[in-house]
């Protein structure tokens, strides 16, 4: 499977994830509500080029082509995708039950202090780490140059920030309409968030396990 295919579907799996939109939408509900905004998407930005850089340069070592790393790698991409199918249906199983409070009670309460060095490592700590993981995997899998891995990292960063992307837009442009409908889309996604989690689980981990299975048998 090519790595540009995988990495997309990631990419859209990412940015789809419900607890990272609703905390982006109550970051937009502080005092400076642009500036950490603009600081949720740097921290957001540098951990992903941490992870794919470092993916990149462990699937380029001689170590790792030369040893069994690459096929454990695959083997690793496998077991987890099949770790993240059982996630999902065990998330879909559950997901009738009561929601808790939008973005967490602790997040919540520390909101009117966040200053934008907070809201940087909030970006970092609420990026969805199961499909960053995910599209590492991949990268190591592939063991691709370095066009290939910025193309595929400039894809996945695209497309995994598209849906916070626009809010911010939207928010930046129309505050005053915005903070009223995106405080009902931040309801809905509180409500749909283990019914989307699941799905995300079970897609990403379907992805990164065929992707694996196919490298091991030279698909």
């Amino acid at each position: 499977m090519s790595l540009l295919l995988p990495i997309l579907l990631l990419g859209l799996m990412a940015g789809l994830s419900p607890s990272t939109i609703v905390v982006f939408l109550l970051l937009l509900s502080t005092a400076r509500a642009r500036v950490n905004a603009l600081a949720f998407l740097i921290g957001w930005a540098v951990s992903l080029t941490v992870v794919f850089a470092g993916s990149y340069a462990l699937g380029g070592s001689h170590s790792f082509r030369s040893g069994g790393g690459h096929t454990a790698a695959e083997v690793l991409a496998v077991l987890v995708g099949l770790a993240l199918i059982g996630v999902g249906a065990r998330q879909w199983a559950r997901r009738r039950m009561p929601p808790r409070a939008a973005g967490g009670s602790r997040f919540t309460r520390h909101l009117g202090r966040l200053t934008p060095w907070s809201a940087a490592a909030v970006g970092v700590l609420k990026q969805p780490w199961a499909i960053t993981a995910a599209a590492a995997l991949v990268v190591l899998d592939h063991s691709a140059g370095l066009v290939t891995v910025a193309i595929a990292f400039v894809v996945f960063m695209a497309v995994s920030t598209a849906s916070v992307g626009l809010i911010f837009l939207y928010y930046a442009r129309q505050p005053g309409e915005a903070e009223a409908r995106l405080g009902v889309l931040r309801e809905r996604l509180a409500q749909a968030g283990p019914t989307i989690g699941a799905v995300v689980s079970v897609v990403v981990g379907a992805v990164l396990a065929v992707d694996g299975a196919l490298a091991l048998t030279g698909g």
